[in-house]
């Protein structure tokens, strides 16, 4: 007998995806779909009601304003892995930076390839903010560097600085479970030599000295670290590259971070979406 599945979808800001995913992954789910602005969560029939209903958009509206339920479509049973492989796609960031799940890797022809397969966290790279980055970190990683990831996510922009040279990275998040999936991909990546993955929380962290930083979060964390930042890369003159950011909001991004002992290099965009490399004077 086929099972049946209800696909529940949200409307919620793309901003809000990280704490959706918090939420979540405590409760028993069948898979994940973004789409802009929306998520589409499969529950098995059994496991969605009025009560999970109301008590998972209770928890959620403690975060995301205006989240709300828009469908609740039934299906029938269907092969969802490989419904998945199927839909994953390879993600060429240029002609030298790739990204593709495990079963896809050998199909890109880039020069460096970065396997992330599809999981409940932010940053495998189909979303705006992580191509942006992956571009800046391109061209800005040089070999032999220490680089920072702040609220690394799945590792990506960890691993990719390893990729590029970096002799040393350090990736922290707040949210166990990204650390968990983040050393995960660095052994799917057989990523070798000096890093560290912890979790920690932006605010509390002791940064060191260091080359680099990229910190894909929201404005509302970027607005609070400008003197963090600037003290771990001062020494260095180093490197930093923000996103999570709106475009409505980088001049003032800009603004706050070269009042305060940064220059501004480059600015990129994609979609709403943009990517800030600044420079400790």
């Amino acid at each position: 007998m086929l099972k049946k599945f209800i696909n529940v979808k949200f409307s919620l800001l793309e901003e809000f995806f990280p704490y959706f995913y918090v939420v979540i992954e405590n409760y028993n789910i069948e898979g994940i779909e973004e789409l802009f602005d929306e998520i589409v969560v499969c529950f098995q029939n059994d496991n969605w009601n009025d009560r999970i209903k109301l008590e998972l958009l209770n928890l959620l509206k403690e975060y995301i304003p205006n989240i709300k339920i828009i469908s609740e479509e039934v299906i029938e049973d269907k092969n969802w892995n490989a419904e998945i492989e199927q839909n994953t796609p390879i993600i060429k960031i240029n002609d030298k930076i790739g990204i593709a799940p495990q079963w896809k890797i050998e199909q890109l022809d880039t020069d460096i390839k970065i396997i992330i397969n599809p999981k409940m966290s932010f940053g495998t790279g189909q979303h705006s903010t992580t191509k942006l980055v992956c571009q800046l970190l391109g061209k800005n990683v040089k070999s032999g560097d220490f680089w920072i990831d702040a609220g690394t996510g799945t590792g990506i922009l960890a691993i990719l600085a390893k990729k590029l040279g970096a002799s040393k990275v350090y990736a922290f998040d707040y949210d166990e479970w990204s650390v968990l999936n983040a050393r995960e991909n660095f052994e799917l990546n057989n990523i070798d030599g000096e890093y560290v993955i912890e979790q920690n929380n932006v605010f509390d962290i002791i940064m060191p000295s260091c080359n680099g930083i990229v910190a894909n979060m929201f404005l509302n964390i970027l607005d609070k670290t400008v003197e963090k930042f600037y003290s771990a890369l001062k020494e260095c003159k180093g490197n930093l590259i923000l996103s999570g950011i709106l475009k409505y909001d980088k001049n003032y991004i800009i603004d706050q971070y070269c009042n305060n002992n940064f220059e501004h290099i480059e600015t990129l965009e994609e979609n709403e979406w943009v990517a800030i490399h600044l420079r400790a004077k």
